[in-house]
């Protein structure tokens, strides 16, 4: 027999409520890495015991129940957030219901929390977090498409302004590569996520095409400048930039679906 959410979650607050420890399987990847979708998680009561900063609990926020960590106490507001989140929840002490003590992952490896494994996984998940909060804020597609005007204003100008004489040495190489090379992939990288947008719900070679397409248009109108040259180097770099900005977006969409 198969129960909604709010049966589901009423059964299991009664149980935590008669001081019983609940076992369930865990959904959605706000947790992830710490936890994944499909690890089954024993939940202990808390009862009367104050949580510490750092324990995974089982809340409920806007009538929902939530499995975050406790980041921090203001007052008598208690801060929760997912490994994998940049959003918070604030709750007051009578919404907090439950502390994690066991992961069982689908493997059948069994963590307990408090342990050597755990700690470990805990700390590489928060150490990595403020740098994945970085990225997801300005990668977000609100923040895209703020930015996107200004990327390709800027993208013009250097691939098409005539910057030959502002007395920057772009010929010395670096690595055995041209300078030049170096900053024309560099400023191509970016591209494939700008782009990304305009295709939604298209497959993905398309957005890549599309981008290299760019790369291609911005090199060859330097062909019609008299200020400017072209230069089949700088369309090989251009292209590698823009894939790599590419395998960058396959790689961030694959562990955000794990």
């Amino acid at each position: 027999m198969t129960l909604d959410n709010e049966v589901f979650f009423a059964l299991v607050s009664e149980q935590i409520a008669e001081g019983h420890p609940v076992t369930i399987n865990l959904k959605g990847c706000s947790m992830a890495p710490t936890l994944r979708e499909g690890d089954e998680i024993t939940l202990s009561p808390l009862g009367t015991e104050e949580p510490r900063i750092g324990d995974v609990l089982l809340f409920v926020c806007n009538g929902h129940h939530v499995v975050h960590r406790l980041v921090r106490r203001e007052g008598d507001r208690y801060i929760l957030q997912g490994d994998n989140n940049i959003s918070f929840e604030v709750v007051l002490r009578d919404s907090l219901l439950a502390r994690l003590t066991q992961v069982r992952r689908s493997n059948g490896h069994v963590i307990t929390v408090g342990g050597d494994e755990w700690q470990r996984i805990s700390r590489r998940a928060l150490r990595r977090k403020p740098v994945k909060n970085l990225l997801v804020r300005w990668l977000s597609r609100e923040s895209r498409k703020r930015l996107r005007p200004w990327y390709f204003v800027a993208l013009a100008i250097l691939m098409w302004a005539p910057l030959n004489g502002v007395g920057i040495p772009l010929n010395n190489y670096v690595l055995g590569l041209r300078l030049d090379h170096f900053l024309h992939a560099s400023v191509f990288i970016p591209c494939s996520l700008f782009v990304m947008d305009l295709f939604r719900g298209r497959r993905g070679w398309i957005t890549w095409l599309c981008a290299v397409g760019v790369g291609v248009l911005t090199e060859s109108v330097q062909y019609l400048l008299p200020y400017r040259g072209f230069d089949i180097n700088d369309m090989v770099a251009n292209f590698c930039g823009i894939s790599l900005g590419w395998m960058v977006i396959l790689i961030m969409k694959r562990k955000t679906s794990k």
